[in-house]
């Protein structure tokens, strides 16, 4: 049997992992389609008391329902309102963040017209599959960071639509190409445990162990790598996590840091180590409920309420500006010797992006113009470069009176003074060798 499938919130539309304002608004319920709150909260009783992964927590949930109900709480509720008071009244005995409710009338159409199943050779309704394919299967962004560094922006562990097969294996293969690999994971909610493991794949031995998961009656089976077309064990891995790094997320970020094929960066992920399933309701709504325990096939353990530490802890907006300079440290130290001299320049650019130097001087001293380069602030304040009519681009500074061109970082310009006063600059030129540049006897106002 394979495991229960977490849609994604791309796919789903829904994720109990994120907050409510990010699922998309659902029309009012009205008169002719209304169905009474008490049918409504019986059919979720009836499944949480049924299909809840942890029987005396399943418990408690129906008794809390029970005597909510009891209590008028529902009376009159319809739609999200009532979705939102069934939400709080469960928050009161547990805070599992898989375990939710929402209003979604076309999701629990589809779901109702063919439910999501646990057989190998069910399939997911058609919108589902349609949604994944405009998703590309969850990979958001791709892009060649300087020092060639591959970068994968990886939104949600999506599966069970070719779609999602093809945009993993697309995936990997621009990563391969890489001399260090990053991968974030910051804004991926979860996903399904068959596309966890397609991806770790590339990074672990075939018919590794990774993930069992216990269902109530059932101790369940491990899943396990299969052989990919190639491997990219060996590269230098760092993987990007926020407190919104969710389930299946978490799951590969375990991964990452159990077998160390990769390093995590960012902040201690969301905490949500259950499997859940979704359910359509009666009146348009939809059931999210924990039906298994994630247990790691290594450790033993899961990250239920607790997410899984990242080796590196910066706020997750600085993670990615940290992962790079990781990175392309790992490149310099095994670059050979003709490429090093470059790859240590674009090391000291992602250092002063990670840990901003002070050139020594206020940055107006700086402005004005060098033959046919103009030195100016932005509205942002930032210093720029400009050549003739082309853009500006921002200089970030690397040492005393010397900076890089942030579009291209093996580039340095260094300003050159006389006493207080900058009076030149040198630029690199072709091969190289540095141009000097006299600064107008004005400077630019």
């Amino acid at each position: 049997m394979r495991t229960p499938f977490l849609l994604p919130l791309a796919a789903m539309m829904f994720s109990a992992a994120m907050p409510a304002s990010a699922a998309p608004k659902a029309p009012a319920a009205s008169a002719a389609t209304a169905v009474p709150a008490e049918v409504v909260v019986a059919a979720a009783r009836k499944e949480v008391l049924a299909r809840y992964v942890l029987p005396e927590t399943a418990t408690k949930l129906d008794a809390a329902l029970a005597a909510a109900g009891a209590a008028h709480a529902f009376d009159s509720l319809q739609g999200e309102a009532l979705a939102n008071k069934v939400n709080d009244v469960m928050r009161t005995v547990t805070k599992d963040a898989h375990l939710s409710m929402t209003y979604a009338p076309e999701m629990a159409a589809a779901l109702a017209g063919r439910p999501l199943s646990d057989d190998e050779d069910g399939e997911l309704p058609p919108e589902f599959i349609r949604q994944i394919t405009r998703d590309n299967g969850g990979v958001a962004k791709l892009e060649v960071l300087p020092g060639n560094i591959r970068y994968l922006d990886y939104r949600g562990f999506e599966w069970g639509a070719p779609a999602a097969t093809e945009a993993i294996a697309n995936a990997m293969a621009f990563l391969r190409g890489g001399d260090a690999v990053i991968i974030d994971l910051r804004a991926n909610g979860g996903g399904s445990p068959d596309a966890v493991a397609a991806m770790a794949s590339y990074f672990l031995p075939p018919a590794t162990k990774l993930m069992r998961f216990e269902m109530r009656s059932d101790a369940g089976q491990a899943t396990a790598t299969h052989a990919p077309p190639f491997s990219l064990a060996g590269k230098p891995v760092y993987v990007l996590t926020s407190k919104r790094t969710f389930s299946a997320a978490e799951e590969f970020a375990s991964h990452v840091s159990a077998f160390g094929f990769g390093t995590l960066v960012g902040e201690n992920t969301g905490g949500g180590g259950f499997r859940n399933t979704i359910l359509p309701l009666p009146g348009g709504h939809v059931m999210s409920i924990s039906v298994g325990r994630a247990v790691h096939a290594l450790t033993g353990r899961d990250w239920e309420a607790v997410g899984v530490a990242p080796k590196i802890a910066v706020p997750a907006d600085q993670a990615l500006i940290r992962a790079r300079s990781e990175a392309m440290a790992a490149i310099v130290a095994a670059a050979p010797a003709s490429e090093r001299p470059a790859a240590e320049r674009i090391l000291a650019y992602y250092r002063a992006l990670a840990a901003p130097i002070d050139s020594g001087r206020q940055l107006a001293d700086y402005e004005g113009r060098y033959g046919e380069r103009t030195i100016a602030r932005d509205a942002a304040g930032n210093l720029t470069t400009r050549r003739g009519d082309n853009p500006p681009t921002r200089l970030v500074a690397i040492g005393p009176d010397t900076f890089v061109p942030e579009n291209t970082p093996t580039q340095r310009i260094s300003f050159v003074a006389d006493g207080s006063a900058i009076v030149a600059l040198d630029a690199d030129g072709p091969g190289g060798q540095p141009q000097r540049a006299a600064r107008a006897a004005l400077a630019l106002k």
